[in-house]
């Protein structure tokens, strides 16, 4: 089996555990967090949709809440949002401030987001020089 074969037989493994933990009196939250790190995995959208979503339930119930906030980090980082990353990994570090995970991904992140400007900053300018040379050649 290949990989991507591998993660939906996971995928849908784990579904099938956390909707039947659904169907009983007392969802299991560990089930949901491996449903939600395993979802995370997956290349598609919708699966880090719901992973965010599961995630957050997670923080809302305080279920290994340094780990669950530390994971939605990352689906934001794996989405491009990163100033919601920066949230999760901002109310981390207040709980655990030496948490040597979320600061080293605090740094990945910062790192991300000068390349982010440096590109934006590089295209403004680009953008300026080729106003400049078409208002000069309209001239």
């Amino acid at each position: 089996m290949g990989d991507m074969d591998d993660l939906k037989f996971e995928l849908e493994r784990l579904r099938n555990q956390y909707e039947e933990s659904l169907l009983g009196d007392y969802p299991s939250a560990r089930i949901q967090f491996e449903y939600a790190c395993t979802l995370m995995c997956s290349p598609e959208r919708e699966h880090l949709d719901l992973a965010i979503e599961l995630l957050e339930e997670l923080v809302r119930v305080k279920y290994n809440i340094t780990t669950s906030m530390y994971q939605l980090a990352l689906c934001h980082i794996k989405r491009r949002e990163y100033k919601k990353a920066r949230r999760h990994l901002d109310m981390l570090l207040r709980l655990e401030p030496r948490n040597h995970a979320a600061l080293t991904l605090r740094s990945l992140l910062f790192n991300l987001l000068y390349d982010d400007a440096m590109k934006g900053s590089l295209f403004v300018i680009m953008a300026s020089l080729c106003a400049i040379a078409a208002y000069k050649l309209w001239k």
